[in-house]
C-alpha cells in the first residue's frame, strides 16, 4: 500500500519530466523545419516553448513535495487524462502547421493572453501555498483560503492552465489544436473540478465559501 502511495505521488513529476522530453523533442524538429521569424529580432516560437518548460520545471517543484501531504487520494484518474490532454495540447500546436504564415498581431495576442494565465495560475498556487497539490486528496487541517485569486472564484489555478492554453491556441493555430482543447483539455478539467469538489465539500465551512463563488466565471460557472 505504501508503494503505491509513492508511486502515486510521484505521478505528477514523471508526467511532467515526461512532457519536457517530448516538448524539447518536437520543438526542435519544429524550428529546423519551419521559421517564420528568421527576418524578425527574436524567434518567438522559441521563447513560448522556454517559457512553457520553465512552467512546467516549477510547477515539478511542487510535486516533488507531494510525499509529505499524505496518502489519502481521491483522482479516480483525472490526473492522467488532465496531463496527457495538457500534453496534446501544446505538442499538437507545436506539431502541425498554423493558418498564420507570417507573424502577425495574433502571434503577440496569443502571447500575451499565454503569459496572463500563467501569471494567474501561478498567483492561485501562491496564494494556496501549502494547501495547493497536483493530486486530490485530504490534506491534515486543511483551511479554507477566500483570499487573492480565491477571492473570486473557487478554482483560479484551473482558469489560469484554460487561459495559458487558450493563449498557446491563438498563438499557434490549427484545427487540431483547438479541437484538442475544446474536446479534450476542457472537459479533463471541468471532470477534475467535479471529483475534487466531492473533497473539497466535505472540509468545514468550504459549502458557505463556494456559496458565494463561481467555479471558473465569475458570476456565470
Amino acid at each position: 500500500m505504501k508503494m503505491r502511495s509513492k508511486i502515486q505521488n510521484l505521478k505528477p513529476l514523471i508526467l511532467s519530466s515526461s512532457l519536457i522530453l517530448l516538448i524539447c523533442i518536437v520543438a526542435y524538429a519544429r524550428i529546423q523545419n519551419q521559421n517564420i521569424w528568421e527576418d524578425s529580432i527574436a524567434n518567438f516560437d522559441i521563447i513560448i516553448v522556454l517559457i512553457y518548460v520553465f512552467w512546467i520545471v516549477f510547477e515539478s517543484t511542487i510535486s516533488i513535495k507531494e510525499r509529505d501531504k499524505g496518502e489519502k487520494t481521491a483522482d479516480f484518474g483525472t490526473l492522467e487524462f488532465y496531463a496527457v490532454s495538457q500534453a496534446l495540447t501544446f505538442l499538437s500546436a507545436l506539431c502541425f502547421d498554423s493558418i498564420w504564415p507570417a507573424p502577425s498581431f495574433a502571434h503577440f495576442l496569443g502571447l500575451i493572453v499565454f503569459l496572463f494565465g500563467i501569471c494567474f495560475r501561478l498567483w492561485a498556487i501562491i496564494t494556496l501555498g501549502h494547501y495547493y497539490s497536483h493530486i486530490v486528496r485530504e490534506v491534515d487541517d486543511h483551511k479554507i483560503i477566500d483570499s487573492g485569486p480565491y477571492k473570486y472564484i473557487r478554482h483560479p489555478a484551473y482558469a489560469g492552465m484554460i487561459v495559458a492554453h487558450f493563449g498557446i491556441v491563438l498563438y499557434f493555430f490549427n484545427l487540431i489544436t483547438l479541437l484538442i482543447f475544446f474536446l479534450a483539455l476542457i472537459p479533463a478539467i471541468i471532470l477534475r473540478i467535479f471529483v475534487e469538489e466531492k473533497t473539497l465539500f466535505r472540509i468545514e465551512r468550504y459549502s458557505d465559501y463556494a456559496r458565494n463563488r463561481k467555479r471558473l466565471i465569475p458570476l456565470i460557472w
